[in-house]
């Protein structure tokens, strides 16, 4: 859009000069004319946008005028056949009438115009009033877009049209790994990117090729690289591939979607044929979660199990962010609380479900992003949960007698996803402490935590389940 006040409003103060100052007949209308020829190229410079109505309307008001006038003369020089000209001012009219708008303005006009139709309009009256209607001030014009020079002309239609010009990415390769649909990428450290892509043919007048990243992402987070191939030699279709260098800069947070890249075509000069068709995998997710820059547990395999289920979870369409931000917030807290258990043997021997159930309460609420919003003994479907954290219900249990797997603790899933579904929620928690006496190696934490899909009558619901390892035993105890 540019702003053409200054270059259109003089043709408005000559016309509205030019209406009000009556002279001779031969240098009124045509000065009359002339204002009108000078309005209506203000009225074509405002391209599309809604003054240029406002200035078209004007410009032909003032051509009635001239008409008017010129009728007048007419009569007093009583030539043949004068009334033409009140006649052509009379249909002019009625054509305006039915082009103009409903806006204030044309109102007015068509208004001030009115006396045309009458037997002996006096054009005096006509012109002063016009001069006097207000016009609103327009600043800004919309031109209309330019097409392009290949655009332009028009193929005959026995003419053969060229193939479509597509460009197809192959490739996408970073650190020599092919990228997944989201590729994990470690932040603020430099990796390869290597991209393949083949162009169906190279249009006329073009020298090269650029492919540009495309995102919404902060510029300041990310480098990646632009792809240049000069025009080649030999017959289409063309292959380019080449590496370049891209960073992540920021880490991103555990609830933070992954940052999206898109790849997009263009040649150079841009007045070549376009557009481009750009077909293939030209899209990079890459997730910058580094818990080893930014620990979420302390517990690095933890950390990355997490991650995991976050991602599953997100595949997921029914589940809501919202969700899925709660259910990470509540196992960090217990994937902590699992990492501690193992290294500093915190349950040595069973303990009764009432006292891991006030355990578990008390480390949730140090989390300063649960706190008070952790509810104890909650309803859902029926029963009483044993913790709930914004909707999302967490069943506790202790097993005193025998040793549990985590392929063991499914038997309670059901309940713990039927509490999910009283509460509207498709994802619940189950934390189980396993305490009983043991004489070999614990397994890893992150071993320990596994989604359980529970299919009801409908959809499936997500129980996560966490087996906290107790009865530990001291490693000088297996050398024994």
């Amino acid at each position: 859009m540019n702003a053409i006040l200054e270059q259109v409003y003089p043709s408005r103060i000559e016309a509205i000069a030019a209406l009000r100052d009556a002279t001779s007949k031969s240098s009124d209308t045509e000065r009359l004319k002339s204002a009108a020829g000078a309005v209506q190229s203000a009225a074509q410079l405002f391209g599309r946008a809604p003054a240029a109505r406002l200035w078209a309307t004007f410009a032909e008001a003032i051509e009635c005028v001239v008409l008017l006038e010129t009728w007048r003369w007419a009569v007093l020089a009583a030539e043949q056949d004068a009334d033409r000209y009140l006649r052509a001012a009379r249909k002019r009219l009625e054509r305006l009438a039915t082009e103009a708008g409903q806006t204030v303005f044309e109102a007015a006009v068509l208004a001030c115009l009115a006396p045309i139709q009458t037997a002996d309009p006096d054009s005096g009256a006509i012109r002063s009033a016009l001069a006097k209607i207000p016009m609103p001030v327009a600043i800004i014009a919309d031109p209309e877009p330019q097409l392009p020079d290949w655009a332009r002309h028009d193929r005959p239609a026995d003419e053969a049209r060229p193939e479509e010009l597509a460009v197809a990415f192959l490739e996408f390769a970073i650190d020599g790994k092919a990228a997944s649909h989201i590729h994990w990428l470690a932040p603020q450290q430099t990796h390869d990117l290597h991209l393949a892509v083949k162009v169906s043919r190279w249009p006329d007048g073009a020298d090269r090729i650029q492919l540009s990243p495309v995102s919404v992402e902060p510029s300041r987070t990310f480098e990646l690289p632009i792809f240049e191939f000069e025009k080649p030699a030999g017959a289409p279709p063309y292959f380019f591939s080449e590496t370049g260098r891209m960073v992540l800069h920021t880490p991103q947070a555990l609830a933070a979607r992954p940052y999206e890249f898109m790849y997009a075509a263009e040649f150079s000069p841009l007045d070549s044929e376009q557009p481009v068709v750009v077909a293939g995998q030209r899209v990079l997710r890459l997730d910058g979660t580094d818990p080893k820059q930014s620990p979420i547990t302390g517990y690095y395999g933890v950390d990355r199990k997490l991650l995991e289920i976050r991602d599953q979870l997100r595949r997921e369409p029914r589940i809501p962010e919202q969700e899925i931000a709660d259910v990470l917030q509540i196992l960090v807290v217990l994937g902590n609380l699992m990492g501690q258990t193992v290294q500093d043997a915190l349950y040595p021997a069973p303990i009764p479900e009432a006292q891991f159930q006030a355990d578990v309460r008390k480390w949730l609420r140090a989390s300063k992003y649960i706190g008070s919003e952790l509810e104890e003994q909650a309803q859902a479907g029926g029963g009483r949960t044993d913790l709930s954290f914004r909707g999302v219900r967490i069943e506790l249990k202790s097993e005193r007698k025998r040793a549990l797997s985590l392929d063991d603790c499914r038997q309670f899933a059901s309940q713990a996803a039927t509490y999910a579904v009283g509460t509207n929620r498709l994802v619940s928690i189950l934390c189980v402490l396993e305490a009983t006496p043991k004489n070999a190696t614990p397994f890893p934490v992150e071993d320990g935590i596994q989604i359980v899909p529970v299919q009801t009558a409908g959809s499936p619901v997500y129980v996560i389940t966490c087996l906290v390892q107790g009865g530990v035993p001291r490693p000088s105890d297996l050398s024994r």
